[in-house]
């Protein structure tokens, strides 16, 4: 019983909560003297910890003199319990995350992001502080959907430049008023040794295949490279100057020698 009392107190009912329905569940059904003399609950609490679970689905009263409680079948409250407990555990992973990304924001130029909630956490965090534009590189428009909302809110208040290096594939329509840029050959080092080879395709690096997907970049200050490393997605997320600085440049140089098939042509940044 001991063993029994632990286990669900660990899935998060108090221990006279447990005492209680455990007491109903080896009795089938009982009344408040009962759950009081085979739970070893002080029976003035009886009422009231019975009632707390009633309210939680865990049991069902049935009125009479006196009252008979009846307990909820225990594979619907185990579940119900580990649910609730899976939901604690993400709130707190989530909670506990956007703490340490707030400490890494002020004290680190570099950082590393693992995870879909933590890139989509950062991206937040990246648009919330734009002040003058945006510019985004999106290798795959199909895949865009995941970040159409933020980018069309954006755009009613700042300028937003898309660039499709892949060309017009998967494109529906414009995202609220960003302008969509499909890039031109410019130059040839360029072309060749940056845009084809690090913007357009798989990059082998120790036996691992990495993979652009966006370059999200928030006026010069700061931007953020998601990417896939052997098809798992991460981001690094930048505030070096030197660095996005030279990443908006390139994107600038790209988009003036780009056609916009939507939204008006940018003078870049």
């Amino acid at each position: 019983m001991d063993d029994l009392i632990r286990n669900l107190t660990r899935l998060g009912l108090t221990d006279y909560e447990a005492r209680v329905y455990a007491a109903l569940v080896g009795m089938g059904e009982g009344t408040a003297r009962q759950i009081h003399l085979a739970g070893g609950v002080p029976r003035p609490r009886v009422y009231d910890i019975a009632e707390g679970l009633a309210a939680r689905g865990f049991i069902a009263i049935r009125q009479g003199s006196p009252r008979v409680y009846v307990p909820a079948d225990p594979a619907v409250v185990i579940r119900r319990l580990s649910g609730d407990l899976d939901a604690a555990a993400t709130a707190a992973l989530q909670g506990l995350e956007a703490l340490s990304l707030d400490a890494r924001s002020k004290n680190s130029p570099i950082r590393y992001v693992q995870g879909e909630w933590g890139i989509g956490r950062h991206l937040e965090s990246l648009l919330a502080g734009l002040s003058r534009d945006l510019a985004v590189v999106c290798l795959d428009y199909r895949e865009i959907g995941e970040f159409a909302r933020q980018i069309a809110d954006v755009s009613r208040d700042h300028p937003v430049s898309i660039l499709l290096p892949n060309g017009r594939r998967g494109i529906g329509r414009p995202l609220g008023n960003a302008s969509l840029y499909i890039p031109r050959p410019f130059c040839p080092f360029f072309q060749e040794k940056i845009f084809e080879r690090i913007y357009c395709g798989l990059i082998p690096v120790d036996g691992s295949a990495f993979q652009l997907d966006y370059i999200f970049i928030a006026d010069d200050r700061a931007c953020m490279i998601v990417y896939r490393q052997d098809g798992l997605r991460s981001a690094v997320v930048v505030t070096l100057p030197f660095i996005t600085c030279v990443q908006r440049e390139f994107v600038n140089r790209m988009i003036a020698n780009a056609d916009c098939i939507g939204g008006q042509k940018s003078s870049g940044g």
